[in-house]
């Protein structure tokens, strides 16, 4: 049960702007034993199987109750909402960096500016849907970005779909997935998004336990790295749309209380 509560909030996690479920799990201390469970699935089939399917269940039932909710407060509250998931990513980050060597700073500072100036480029790139053979390679690479979001900490695959511009779009498919006018619509989406999300977590999980296993402090540099820049280019997508006075007092209020709420899941 303490699994499932523990996946049903990394679920939560991964439909947030920017809030990385990897760094999530870390921070409750899951992701250690779930990448060594998804990296010998073969070898331990019944003890994989009976740590990972409560995480599992937890994050699909997440994903499919919440993502509704998380649409329509971007929809309505978008200021409000993106500084509570910001403050979130904040108060995640002081338990990254006592991971981090001085010497590695780097490695931090190399892939902020990096990513910064990647997503700054594409920050207000949307993917216009065609409803063709390219939308179902676009979603598919999309799918691919979630495994690397699911698998890499600090590397937040709904920024990234963000950036890529399909993230309203998937967000909306599975806030929608029981309105069976769209179904179709739904399927194109969703099939090769979870096709992708398959693929690319078998792969990914792989290469990413070699790394820590090998450079575990430059690997938290990266993420370090990833996790500044992720929240910069939040602050910068908060503030795109017109807000009022006090849904901007309201939205420091929720940065706060998100600070709070993140730093408070750290596993102590």
């Amino acid at each position: 049960m303490k699994n499932f509560f523990k996946g049903f909030v990394i679920g939560i996690g991964k439909i947030i702007p920017g809030v990385s479920g990897a760094v999530l799990a870390i921070i409750m201390g899951i992701y250690d034993k779930s990448l060594y469970y998804l990296s010998n699935f073969r070898e331990n089939k019944k003890e994989s199987i009976k740590y990972l399917f409560p995480i599992v269940m937890g994050i699909m039932i997440a994903i499919i109750v919440f993502s509704k909710i998380i649409n329509y407060a971007l929809n309505k509250f978008y200021l409000m909402t993106m500084l509570f998931f910001i403050g979130l990513i904040i108060g995640g980050i002081p338990f990254i960096a006592r991971k981090v060597k001085r010497k590695d700073y780097y490695i931090t500072i190399i892939v902020l500016i990096i990513f910064l100036g990647i997503s700054i480029t594409n920050i207000s790139n949307t993917y216009v849907w065609k409803n063709n053979l390219f939308d179902m390679v676009v979603f598919g690479l999309s799918g691919l970005v979630e495994a690397i979001g699911t698998v890499v900490p600090g590397i937040s695959s709904t920024a990234l779909l963000m950036i890529m511009g399909t993230y309203n779009t998937v967000i909306s498919s599975l806030g929608n997935i029981t309105n069976f006018s769209n179904i179709i619509i739904n399927l194109k989406i969703l099939i090769p998004f979870t096709f992708g999300i398959i693929i690319g977590i078998i792969e990914i999980v792989k290469i990413v336990n070699i790394l820590f296993q090998k450079y575990e402090k430059k690997m938290y540099s990266f993420i370090l790295g990833v996790l500044l820049s992720s929240v910069l280019l939040l602050i910068i997508q908060a503030f795109q749309k017109e807000f009022t006075t006090m849904e901007f007092i309201y939205g420091i209020i929720l940065l706060f209380l998100g600070i709070f709420i993140g730093y408070s899941m750290e596993e102590k």
